[in-house]
């Protein structure tokens, strides 16, 4: 066999190849955040929660303290989050960082008609979730457990609702 011919042989092994190895380039993966970190806090009734107990859940996690100005203007908008979105697969979460989280808290949740979870907040997660020093910060998880955003400061409702349906769609 000639050198040509050979070399006509392998032309479409080639050009297969290289048309597989151009359809790969053309998906790039999706990137994904960090694995959100499971935590173990409790309630004001002692109750004990971890996050992988809203797996298959979009989770908001704010970080809040109710001396904070910022903080306490985002919770009407996660009220309203929480009643929106909550039906379809959606659960906010708030972490106190107050002192006195027992003795404030109660009142607190009445006044801002909270109908979502309050959690404690603990030396432990503050550092799993970025060293938080500052607040307020507000983290959205996927479904599956992953870190989609994070928000350090006020993060408005109107901010929130795209990345809450984009995330309610991903499953």
């Amino acid at each position: 066999m000639r050198q040509i011919d050979r070399i006509k042989l392998f032309i479409p092994i080639i050009l297969a190849v290289f048309l597989v190895s151009a359809c790969h380039a053309q998906k790039k993966p999706k990137e994904r955040g960090p694995k959100a970190p499971d935590f173990t806090l409790e309630d004001l009734n002692g109750t004990v929660v971890h996050l992988s107990d809203f797996k298959g859940k979009v989770v908001l996690l704010n970080f809040f303290g109710t001396y904070c100005p910022p903080c306490r203007m985002e919770i009407p908008g996660f009220v309203r989050l929480q009643k929106e979105f909550g039906p379809k697969g959606f659960q906010v979460i708030g972490v106190s960082v107050d002192q006195n989280p027992l003795l404030v808290l109660p009142r607190f949740i009445g006044i801002y008609h909270i109908n979502y979870p309050i959690l404690c907040a603990t030396d432990k997660v503050l550092r799993d979730y970025g060293n938080i020093y500052a607040i307020p910060v507000t983290v959205l998880i996927s479904r599956d457990g992953i870190v989609l955003k994070r928000y350090v400061g006020m993060v408005t409702e109107n901010t929130l609702i795209p990345e809450i349906k984009k995330a309610l769609k991903e499953h």
